[in-house]
């Protein structure tokens, strides 16, 4: 088949439009597909779509003159092609026998010319393209020629034999003395080699046994950079392959014919003739699509048909394997490479759609053990069929690798924990809001902490604070109001109002539940802690510096901002009083639920008030047990209780329900009751576990002895060390205590008892157990 070009094309003709008029589709009604499967109405893939969608994008619409609905089996076979006539491409680089005797050696060069009258340039470099025939040794030098320059002929030596002295005729220059960056004296101007074309260098390494030296920078003058400047400014642009596509639409309306085609065109139509029809590599691979939470591992199988570089995906799925829909994962189409100039988006809006006719996955791209993510799906290429092998070998130039194995993609754990991470701030509603809206369908509002609100309402901390780091001179004077609200932890920011200073004083940040940054990237809510004096707070990376606090702050730094005083303690006995009136009828049952554990001091004292929504100190509750039983040592006893319980809340008046009800209160602290009171309360202990001990020993029955043998796991010395008796306690005795209350009962009956070894005899057993009765 000789080489030609049509000049004429059928009748233009749109397969898919509406009935009505032949219109051409709305703006936005297609997809961005590949022009093969524009014939039929195939689903070009369903790889980016909810599994439970039924349906794919259809194919793109845009003209492309296909020959309406004839397919390739009917059409009649062109049996006088013959590959070898097929022609090769533009400048081909192959040197036959005969190319060698009339070879044309091509150098690009250039020369300085020197410019007269300018004051914006000395010199402007000219380039030009030596021709050396070496049939003659006659060398052509031509000009490049130069935009909108008004010059047509660029000729500035025809072809001749040019001598090096024109003193010495016989000495003419030869294909040796052009060199890359040597330079050439030809009559009298001085040329430089830069560069030769690749035929050029392919004929010097394999006629001529030299390698050519690599290509040497063009110089710059001042009028090339100015051209430059003015054309990248310049909305002139080249002719693209798509500018190419629509002139030759246009020419096609206008006249009928088509007289250029691009060389995309040219490279698919001789691909196309080359090939034989549906010849394909098979390549297997892998989709691992575990990580969701429905997902599975695939088995795929990728198809590369060699006549239009189309690729299929296929999944090979067993028997039985409860899989719906069709095995077709990728209808036949055209593949972008990665960082292909295409639409991310499966749609595209405003267009007709771009001509897939580069960048598209090819044989040459395709190797063993690679991944190659399409439409958003990673297939891991890892074995072939010996068909493909020999054909990337005899075609590509490169053997495939041997193939990987895959078992440990087989025995790796199929689910895994699917991990959801909270969506970005957007800047609307607080943290809390955010979250609880992504994590349920219908929020709900989140808890407020009533301690906090209890202990923190109406205290917030200021400081007077400037910028750590001014941007600018005007910023060092700036001063601002840092307010940190410990109820809500919000903070606000003031600019004060400085006379002069350019800078309106105001709100400078609203007040609001701002986060602050830490170094691994991740945010947490403001703390006390973070607000101190001479420390640098950064809040949305403005640093402040803070330079001094109020009078209020220091307080509340320093734990004084409410302080005890007389009518405060009236209010707390009264308080206390109304509660236990108010939620006990029996004065036994009010004193079992305050003093669990038998014994009634500040610490139960301060839990119960706390269990009333009511917060307070140590102090405070050292200071109620001293003005409720004045002649106690920190313990309340049952008798001091009962004067409490016994002026009921329905025997009080209207005025004793006040606070001036209460008369001579005792603000003195006693500092040994503390210590008074957890002694005492380690005693009762004492008792009661040994109590809880007899007990259990008493519910096992039999003498003292057999219980000192079962606790001694019947030792062969007749000893109990304490592991033992740990050991005992739980398993055997099943004593169920917490362990501060083992380790107790433990140090009541080794401390002061056990010899050099850690062990008690049956004697030092029995004497605890008998003081135990007595306590009894």
């Amino acid at each position: 088949m000789k080489n030609s070009t049509a000049r004429t094309q059928p009748e233009k003709r749109f397969e898919h439009l509406p009935s009505d008029d032949n219109r051409p589709l709305a703006i936005g009604a297609n997809f961005q597909d590949d022009p093969l499967n524009r014939n039929t109405l195939r689903k070009s893939h369903a790889l980016q779509l909810d599994r439970k969608t039924d349906y794919a994008p259809h194919t793109e619409y845009t003209y492309t003159a296909f020959d309406g609905d004839k397919t390739r089996s009917s059409r009649k076979p062109l049996e006088d092609i013959n590959d070898v006539d097929v022609w090769n491409g533009w400048f081909s680089e192959e040197i036959s026998e005969e190319d060698k005797k009339y070879f044309v050696a091509r150098f690009a060069g250039f020369f300085k010319e020197t410019v007269q009258n300018s004051t914006m340039e000395k010199e402007r470099v000219r380039k030009v393209c030596i021709r050396f025939h070496v049939e003659d040794n006659s060398i052509s030098i031509q000009e490049s020629q130069e935009i909108n320059s008004g010059i047509t002929d660029t000729r500035i030596l025809d072809r001749r034999q040019v001598p090096k002295d024109t003193r010495n005729p016989s000495n003419i220059f030869l294909l040796s003395d052009f060199q890359i960056g040597g330079s050439v004296t030809i009559y009298g101007i001085i040329y430089t080699i830069v560069d030769m074309d690749a035929r050029s260098r392919k004929y010097a390494r394999e006629v001529l046994g030299e390698e050519a030296p690599a290509a040497v920078p063009w110089p710059d003058d001042v009028y090339s950079a100015s051209v430059k400047n003015t054309f990248s400014k310049s909305a002139v642009r080249g002719v693209t392959s798509d500018d190419m596509d629509l002139r030759r639409a246009v020419e096609q309306q206008l006249a009928g014919i088509y007289s250029k085609h691009s060389n995309e065109d040219i490279t698919i139509a001789r691909q196309f003739f080359k090939n034989p029809i549906k010849e394909h590599l098979s390549y297997l691979a892998l989709w691992d699509d575990r990580a969701n939470i429905s997902g599975d591992l695939h088995f795929c199988v990728i198809r590369l048909y060699s006549e239009n570089t189309s690729i299929e995906i296929v999944e090979d799925r067993p028997e039985n394997c409860g899989s719906t829909g069709g095995p077709i994962l990728l209808s036949r189409q055209r593949v972008p490479k990665p960082g292909s100039d295409l639409a991310a988006s499966r749609f595209q809006e405003h267009t007709y759609g771009k001509l897939m006719k580069n960048n598209y996955l090819s044989a040459e791209d395709i190797h063993i053990g690679e991944t190659y993510t399409i439409y958003g799906k990673p297939f891991f290429v890892y074995d072939c069929d010996q068909f493909t092998r020999d054909y990337v070998k005899a075609n590509c130039g490169f053997s495939l690798e041997p193939a990987i194995d895959i078992k440990p993609f087989l025995t790796e754990q199929k689910n895994h924990k699917v991990m959801f991470y909270p969506p970005p701030p957007n800047g609307f509603g607080s943290e809390t809001e955010k979250r609880d809206n992504w994590l349920t369908l219908e929020g709900k509002t989140a808890r407020i902490d009533l301690e906090k609100v209890i202990h923190e309402t109406g205290r917030v901390m200021k400081f007077s604070a400037k910028f750590a780091k001014p941007l600018s001179k005007d910023d060092e004077g700036r001063r601002f109001l840092v307010a940190f609200y410990r109820e809500t932890d919000e903070v606000e920011v003031t600019e004060k109002a400085i006379r002069n200073s350019g800078f309106m004083g105001g709100r400078f940040l609203t007040k609001g539940k701002h986060r602050m940054e830490l170094p691994n990237g991740t945010t947490r809510p403001y703390t006390p802690s973070d607000f101190q004096v001479g420390k640098e707070v950064v809040i949305f990376k403005r640093p402040f510096l803070l330079l001094e606090m109020d009078d209020m702050t220091q307080h509340i730094v320093n734990g004084t901002d409410n302080p005890t005083n007389e009518d405060k303690m009236r209010y707390l006995l009264l308080l206390l009083k109304q509660q236990i009136s108010l939620k006990f009828k029996k004065a036994n049952e009010a004193y079992r639920s305050l003093a669990p554990q038998g014994t009634l001091g500040y610490q139960q004292v301060k839990e119960f008030l706390r269990s009333c929504s009511c917060t307070i100190s140590d102090e405070e509750a050292v200071l109620l047990v001293q003005n409720i039983a004045p002649g106690s040592n920190g313990i309340i006893s049952y008798d001091q209780f009962l004067e409490i319980v016994n002026a009921g809340i329905e025997n009080m008046d209207e005025a004793s329900l006040s606070a001036r009800s209460v008369k001579n209160v005792n603000m003195t602290i006693n500092t040994t009751m503390k210590d008074t009171a957890s002694v005492s309360e380690i005693k009762h202990r004492h008792r009661q576990l040994r109590k809880s001990l007899q007990h259990k020993l008493i519910q096992r029955k039999g003498t003292v002895q057999e219980q000192f043998r079962l606790l001694a796991d019947h030792s062969a010395n007749s000893r109990l060390n304490r592991d033992t008796f740990r050991k005992s306690l739980n398993e055997v005795m099943h004593f169920n205590v917490n362990k501060p209350d083992e380790d107790m009962l433990v140090s009541m009956l080794f401390d002061g008892q056990q010899d050099e070894n850690g062990d008690i005899t049956f004697k030092q057993f029995q004497e605890f157990i008998d003081y135990c009765d007595d306590l009894s």
